[in-house]
């Protein structure tokens, strides 16, 4: 398998114009990579694992991923991130035997694993898979990206109230590339919608979901008004 950045396979053109901008490759691996029959010993201890699947998803990641480097904007890392899908397998009770693979250095006192079906699985408080691959991690770093020339029109904080969110989001078109399991984007009309349940997942902490709204230009910011009234006012009657 070729890597992301020769070959970007399935990636939207946001998703390759991303990379293209931002990303670049260090050397991976900086060690001695473990051959199959060693991997095969590491996995004995979780006899309930497809060994043969295990052993090809995780060369995949390495040929694809391995050595991938770029700064995101994501809330959830902020930072440079690095891809090192390396076979220092944690258990966890909901996912089997997690690989190594994103390294981050912001001071989030959690990880960032590799499931043996490809999924990107968060540990802390909770594992919590995020994203069904890899590929779904990085086109939702590549619409941050994008975001960041939009008109914020919401920003996103820490305790602010995703009440009715999800909810008024459902009936614009979901952007299913860049969206996973505890995080979503929606867009309709020139603008778009973000919400971001991943650390109130992870941390067991309702208080940090937090959701975002921004407009990709005057006409767009007018739509992305008429949707934030609209939504207030649906909440209000909710209320009611």
């Amino acid at each position: 398998m070729r890597h992301i950045l020769d070959v970007p396979g399935r990636l939207t053109d946001r998703g390759h114009r991303f990379l293209a901008k931002r990303a670049r490759t260090v050397p991976f691996p900086v060690q001695d990579n473990p051959d199959d029959t060693e991997l095969i010993a590491r996995l004995a201890p979780f006899p309930e694992v497809d060994t043969t699947m295990a052993l090809a998803g995780l060369r995949q990641a390495q040929d694809r991923y391995g050595g991938l480097v770029y700064r995101t904007s994501a809330w959830s890392f902020n930072e440079e991130i690095r891809f090192e899908p390396w076979p220092y397998y944690e258990h966890s009770a909901d996912h089997g035997p997690l690989a190594e693979f994103i390294d981050h250095e912001v001071a989030h006192p959690y990880s960032v694993k590799l499931r043996n079906d490809g999924a990107v699985v968060y540990r802390f408080a909770a594992d919590v898979a995020v994203f069904a691959d890899a590929d779904a991690l990085i086109e939702a770093d590549a619409l941050y990206w994008e975001c960041e020339s939009w008109i914020p029109v919401v920003e996103p904080k820490v305790g602010q109230s995703v009440e009715g969110v999800g909810e008024a989001a459902s009936r614009l078109s979901l952007i299913r590339e860049g969206s996973g399991n505890t995080e979503w984007w929606w867009e309709a009309d020139g603008f778009r919608v973000h919400l971001w349940r991943t650390f109130a997942e992870l941390f067991q902490q309702e208080g940090q979901a937090k959701w975002g709204l921004w407009a990709r230009d005057e006409e767009g910011l007018r739509a992305a008004r008429l949707f934030l009234a609209d939504m207030e006012a649906q909440c209000g009657r909710t209320a009611e």
